[in-house]
């Protein structure tokens, strides 16, 4: 089994082209990898995170976040099956 810093392809540079990837420590910054993946990510991306950080985990790390974009949201929710205004971010998104 390859150990988490084994991991560094689950940061493409197409969701990560603001940061230097080599920097981000897959604990420290977990919060911002899996709010990155399911806002930039593609689905693949998103899966892995999944896998990676259990489904629990993330679901704490995304009805949490306060600014996840519309995309992020609605991918969430119907990933991982939660409710939409169980998000935090849900509040600020525009309902049009």
């Amino acid at each position: 089994m390859e150990s988490i810093e084994d991991l560094s392809f689950l940061l493409p540079g197409y969701a990560f082209w603001d940061v230097k990837r080599e920097n981000l420590d897959f604990s420290r910054d977990k919060a911002f990898i899996v709010s990155r993946l399911f806002e930039r990510g593609k689905l693949d991306d998103v899966l892995s995170v999944i896998v990676l950080y259990g489904k629990d985990e993330t679901a704490a790390i995304l009805l949490n976040n306060k600014y996840l974009n519309r995309q992020g949201l609605f991918l969430a929710h119907t990933l991982l099956g939660l409710p939409l205004q169980d998000f935090k971010a849900y509040a600020t998104l525009k309902h049009d």
